[in-house]
Parts: structure tokens; C-alpha cells; sequence
């Protein structure tokens, strides 16, 4: 399946303490995530606090999700602090 970039991304610094992203926009279904760094994330409304048993996303690879809008992604590193980046995407 493709997707078609919308030109929204969202940027989260993450160190040893969680961070969370603005919410997901309406009308988006899915996002692309890439992190710089080895980390963990949670995708939910309300936000919930990524921890290290969160999802894991590995450094300099990208994920696609299917979200609903208003999620908030939460990110947490795992070594090494870095940034997520999370592209909306729509259909």
C-alpha cells in the first residue's frame, strides 16, 4: 500500500525521560515513525508514557502505524538520547 506524505512532521526529543508528541491531525490514518536512535514507543489517546517495555522502534529504520487522530506518540530511549520523527500520512 502507498502513502501519500502530508507534509506534517512532528519532532520528539527523547532522553532517559519520556517525551510525547503533539496529537496525530484529523483526518490522518497513519504515520511513519524514525528515530535516530534505538528507543520505545506508545501511541494512545490519552497519552500514555513510554517505557522500556513499550514498542520497540530501532535507530535509523522507519515503522508505518495506523493511528486515529488525536493520538499522542510518547518516546523513550534506550541507550542513547536522540529524536522521533513522525510523518503524517494520508491515503
Amino acid at each position: 500500500m502507498y502513502y501519500k506524505l502530508s507534509g506534517v512532521v512532528k519532532k520528539v526529543d527523547y532522553t532517559d525521560s519520556a517525551a510525547n508528541s503533539s496529537a496525530i491531525s484529523d483526518h490522518v490514518r497513519f504515520i511513519r515513525v524514525y528515530a535516530t536512535t534505538d528507543c520505545f514507543i506508545t501511541i494512545s489517546n490519552p497519552a500514555v508514557t513510554a517505557t522500556n517495555a513499550a514498542t520497540p522502534i530501532a535507530a535509523k529504520d522507519y515503522e508505518v502505524f495506523k493511528v486515529t487522530e488525536g493520538q499522542i506518540v510518547s518516546a523513550i530511549r534506550s541507550a542513547s538520547n536522540g529524536s522521533l520523527y513522525i510523518s503524517e500520512l494520508t491515503e
